[in-house]
């Protein structure tokens, strides 16, 4: 077995939605010019004694109105994997949806308006089987106030998110100028596979990239090697590969990361999120900590630099408003652990 002098292990949970709720008082006096007013209501149903944060809600209705104003940048994943074990098989099924609205909330018009009213739904367990009817509430959030516009350039540019063993699980094509995301034959990683990524621009500029476990984001480019540095420089129409030993020279492998996935759960999720731009990035205060999982790291392993999710869904939005020509593609990915014991049914 090959010895690493830089090898990292992630321990992830399921990603959640980040709230990006803007706390403000009812906007009086007159607005700037490139304020838009919008509106938008949105329902979710919260099974009785599940958690509930209305500020979760009232987010969600201020970005469904920006989305029907301005519209949406979005790229996605749908992964399907089948299991067939001794005793049973399932599929899980994951449809994640990553949504970049074409604008911000800036100010509220009218307080957010929540009502509430008891129903049921269907209750389903982790493998999506359908279990029984449980008691719920359905809430209902209005909000109307001012969103400014951005101008987002969407992607030009490709990449492939392969295993250790070469196989591809997910990749991004441009397809008459235009991003397509498709995944392999296998859409999902197995635990304690090695990730690998590939990655091609139209254009020269500079690379980021960042793995979010709904707790954390990771950052994972530039290497941890190189942690002065502010991003990656990338070469227009060259094929740049990342955490694949077998790329580089002997000579340049002690500054490259390779990065294997683990879970403690029988599967979960990340997020990956490419970002691109032809000027550079600064990473502010980014990643001038390391959080504690809580999981003991094997000998060898280390861990990448890490805030929480809530700082880095901060940094992004930021880069969103100020970078014009940040470019943005997310992919959703599963980790399978088929070596645990199957869980109680």
């Amino acid at each position: 077995m090959r010895q690493l002098t830089n090898k990292i292990i992630l321990w992830v949970a399921c990603v959640t939605v980040w709230s990006s709720y803007t706390q403000a008082q009812v906007f009086q006096g007159t607005p700037p010019s490139d304020w838009v007013v919008v509106e938008g209501t949105t329902s979710i149903k919260v099974p009785d004694g599940e958690d509930f944060k209305q500020s979760d809600l009232i987010n969600m209705a201020q970005q469904e109105a920006i989305e029907k104003k301005f519209g949406t940048s979005i790229t996605y994943g749908n992964f399907m994997k089948s299991y067939e074990g001794e005793l049973d098989n399932y599929e899980h099924y994951l449809d994640l949806t990553s949504q970049f609205p074409q604008g911000i909330w800036k100010a509220n018009l009218a307080e957010p308006s929540l009502t509430s009213h008891e129903t049921e739904i269907l209750r389903m367990n982790r493998w999506g089987r359908l279990k029984k009817k449980v008691s719920a509430t359905e809430w209902t959030c209005r909000v109307k106030g001012y969103a400014q516009p951005l101008n987002q350039i969407l992607p030009q540019f490709e990449f492939q998110i392969l295993n250790g063993h070469k196989q591809i699980i997910a990749e991004q094509k441009i397809q008459d100028s235009e991003t397509h995301l498709t995944v392999g034959n296998d859409s999902v990683f197995h635990q304690g596979d090695i990730f690998i990524t590939r990655f091609r621009s139209t254009k020269s500029g500079h690379l980021v990239l960042f793995m979010d476990n709904g707790e954390n984001a990771f950052r994972m480019l530039p290497y941890a090697a190189f942690d002065k540095d502010d991003d990656v420089k990338i070469e227009a129409n060259q094929w740049h590969s990342f955490f694949d030993l077998s790329a580089v020279p002997d000579k340049d492998r002690q500054t490259v990361d390779e990065l294997e996935l683990m879970t403690d759960q029988e599967y979960d999720a990340i997020r990956i999120y490419y970002l691109f731009s032809e000027t550079p990035f600064t990473k502010d205060f980014f990643f001038s900590m390391v959080t504690d999982t809580g999981n003991e790291i094997p000998k060898g392993y280390s861990q990448l630099p890490s805030i929480t999710s809530a700082q880095f869904a901060k940094w992004l939005q930021q880069n969103k408003v100020r970078k014009t020509d940040l470019q943005i593609s997310v992919v959703d990915l599963i980790i399978d652990n088929l070596n645990k014991p199957e869980y109680e049914k």
